[in-house]
């Protein structure tokens, strides 16, 4: 009977440990993904296209705003386009919120700031998103970014 009640307590400490586990590596996870689309928005601001690269996938993704007519792809040319020329970028993201679907995330918040021309004050626009981001080989990419008015 001792050994019985051993390997069950031995079961129960074992199932608990693994819990702890997954969900620290969910938590990891989390914080990776909200990381990334912080850090999206402080690589723009800082021109960084390498840094804006490491989050945007070859074939670009979608965005849908209030200041488009229809969903368009942003390629990762037009970063570079945008980096090329006098437009202040002044962008961070506030109010984070992640919700994981396996390798798929689907991140909310307020975007903060603008991009505009350099001759024009900026003004912080509050707009806020709801992004698509994946996971391939440990690396979020975002898929689809959606602005509100």
């Amino acid at each position: 009977m001792n050994a019985t009640i051993f390997r069950r307590d031995a079961c129960v400490v074992l199932a608990a440990v693994a819990v702890a586990a997954s969900t620290a590596g969910s938590a990891a996870a989390d914080v990776d993904v909200t990381s990334a689309a912080v850090d999206l928005y402080v690589q723009m601001t800082a021109r960084d296209l390498a840094g804006v690269l490491r989050y945007i996938p070859v074939a670009g993704f979608t965005e849908i705003g209030p200041s488009a007519p229809s969903v368009h792809v942003l390629k990762p040319a037009a970063f570079e386009a945008l980096f090329n020329s006098d437009a202040v970028i002044k962008l961070r993201a506030e109010d984070v919120n992640v919700q994981r679907f396996g390798s798929t995330a689907v991140v909310t918040g307020v975007r903060v700031g603008s991009v505009g021309p350099k001759d024009k004050p900026s003004t912080d626009l509050r707009v806020p998103f709801t992004m698509v981001w994946t996971s391939d080989k440990g690396s979020w990419q975002l898929r689809h970014i959606h602005l509100s008015s």
